[in-house]
């Protein structure tokens, strides 16, 4: 670890000072000093940084943090808007560093999001090699046969593009109306809509309630919540995120 080489820019960016494109713009620019010395190369070996100062000021070492967010619906999860869309990082207070969003939620979704502000937090949430779980309560229209129940316990083919097996479970039905609660480990693009679309259900709400161990409970709509660090702490350690400490 002492003598990995890293990029200059990811520890910029992953400080909250801005993104790794900028970050390398201040470095060709002579705004980034390493060691009390103007830095101009992008790597360095992590066992030579002693100190960072960008434009004058020091970079600390940062510690982890970790917010659980309740997403309205009509908010999209990226910070670029487009047309008439709104990002949900409107609704960010200004005192808060600047963060990134762990996955998305489409704008006609709601509920629980992690916000970090560490990418490689987020980046490590994500993946699904670490079989993160995120757990949702979904509303639909339409029937539900047992062998949909099955076939969503095998891997599926859906338009050309497979996901792996879910975890579903009818909560409440009457009629052709129908509450569901699913779990799954892969998180892709609009996966649950693409699901339940193909076995002609029609989702009327789709809200996230759980992510890995962080719960939305009774979490306000539109607010933000801090994990204790001691907590953010304990579980980085027990899922072994590497870089735990700090960013550098």
């Amino acid at each position: 670890m002492q003598n990995k080489i890293i990029r200059l820019s990811k520890i910029i960016s992953h400080a909250g000072i801005c993104s790794r494109r900028e970050a390398e713009e201040l470095i060709e620019n002579g705004k980034v000093e390493i060691n009390g010395k103007i830095f101009k190369e992008y790597s360095i070996a992590h066992n030579k940084i002693k100190t960072i100062i960008i434009e004058g000021k020091e970079l600390s070492k940062e510690k982890n943090r970790l917010w659980i967010f309740n997403k309205p619906v009509g908010y999209v999860s990226s910070n670029k808007e487009q047309k008439s869309q709104k990002s949900l990082f409107r609704l960010i207070p200004d005192h808060i560093p600047r963060i990134v969003s762990v996955g998305r939620l489409d704008i006609m979704s709601e509920g629980l999001m992690i916000m970090t502000n560490n990418p490689s937090i987020s980046s490590f949430l994500e993946n699904p090699k670490n079989k993160i779980s995120r757990k949702y309560l979904v509303n639909v229209k339409g029937e539900i046969t047992q062998n949909l129940i099955d076939k969503t316990k095998q891997r599926l083919l859906i338009d050309g593009q497979f996901y792996r097996r879910i975890k579903l479970k009818v909560i409440f039905s009457k009629n052709n109306f129908h509450m569901l609660e699913i779990e799954l480990f892969e998180g892709k693009n609009r996966e649950i809509r693409k699901i339940l679309r193909h076995f002609d259900l029609k989702i009327t709400k789709l809200k996230r309630i759980e992510y890995g161990p962080f719960q939305l409970e009774k979490l306000a709509v539109g607010k933000l919540k801090e994990i204790p660090e001691k907590v953010l702490s304990i579980y980085l350690k027990k899922v072994k995120f590497k870089n735990e400490n700090n960013f550098w």
